[in-house]
Order: structure tokens, then sequence, then C-alpha cells
């Protein structure tokens, strides 16, 4: 076999090589503020396994119906690590782009066939200034747009990221709820 030096300086020039043919590929433009505005987000269909599964959460895409994700909570609101639920990040174009500015959120949701959620919770988190606060939406069997409005602060500190979070049952009981998207709209453009 190789000697330590040659095998750690081997694996070493491997994973560079492997990051550099990575990064390659990643070669697309960068949207500009204005697109971002006059587009908003959205996140739906396999794109949702780009979620992040909280601690105390659970979440399974579903591959019918174009695609959505079944979520539930086992950890009771309050109970073991801080969390937040499920949620979806938005990178640091659109926390620079959306800062300020009046967003209209919306997800696409219904309470699943079987163990229904009767109500969730969403809001809108960014690192650096004050979160919209939780909104309580009920569910019904059938998909419905559950929306609520934020406007970000605009912060003097380098770009991060927004979360928008939904939390699948403050009871912690396994209720389950689908999520088919997620959007945001500027609603004051100008």
């Amino acid at each position: 076999m190789f000697a330590d030096r040659i095998f750690y300086s081997l694996a070493a020039l491997v994973t560079f090589a492997m990051v550099l043919f990575a990064l390659s590929f990643g070669g697309s433009q960068s949207i500009t503020d204005e697109e971002i505005i006059s587009e908003g987000w959205t996140l739906s269909g396999p794109d949702l396994v780009e979620l992040t599964i909280s601690p105390g959460s659970e979440g399974d895409f579903i591959d019918e119906d174009g695609g959505f994700i079944r979520l539930s909570q086992f950890t009771p609101s309050g109970q073991g690590p801080q969390s937040i639920g499920v949620f979806a990040t938005l990178g640091p174009g659109h926390e620079r782009a959306f800062a300020g500015r009046l967003l209209r959120i919306t997800i696409r949701a219904r309470a699943s066939r079987a163990n229904p959620l009767a109500s969730f919770d969403s809001g809108y988190f960014t690192m650096e200034g004050r979160p919209s606060g939780w909104s309580t939406f009920q569910l019904g069997a059938d998909w419905q747009d559950y929306r609520f409005e934020y406007r970000p602060p605009i912060i003097d500190a380098p770009a991060n990221v927004d979360l928008i979070a939904v939390f699948p049952g403050r009871a912690g009981e396994r209720k389950q709820m689908d999520v088919a998207a997620f959007q945001v709209e500027v609603l004051d453009k100008t």
C-alpha cells in the first residue's frame, strides 16, 4: 500500500479535482435584483426535496399529482431542541432583493387523507432581523392557498439567507399535512 504521506497527498489532489470538476458546471448567469422582484420565488414539485426538516419534524416526498411533501411533527412545540419545523431557504440574492419590500407568502397545502392535521403555522424568518411571527391556518381536505404578508427589514449586514417555515402541528401528534408549493410575490415592485 501507499505510505501515509503519499496516500493523503493523492486523496487531497483527487478531492481538489472533484471540486473543480463540479464547479465547472456552475457557470449559470446570476439573476438580477430586478428579475427577482419581478418573478418572485417559487419552490414546488420535485424541488420540495430541498426543504430542511428540523429535529422533531418529518417529511416524505410523494411523487403523485406533480409531487408534494407530506409533513408531520412528532415533538411538541417547546419541548426538545428549539425548532421552526420544516423550512425553505432563500439565498442571499433573494434576501437582498426582498429586503424592505412588502411580500405575499403563499403555501399551497391540504390536510392529508390519512391522519389529517387540523391546522399549521407558517412564518418568514430573517437571520439578522425580526421575523414575521407565526400565522396559523386551518387546513381543509382540498388543495388551498394559505397566505400572509411580511416586509423583511433592511439590514446593514453582509447578505445571508431568509427562511420560510411551516410548523406541521404544535401538539407533536404526528398528524399529517401535504404541501405542494411555496411562493413569494413582491407586492410593491417600485
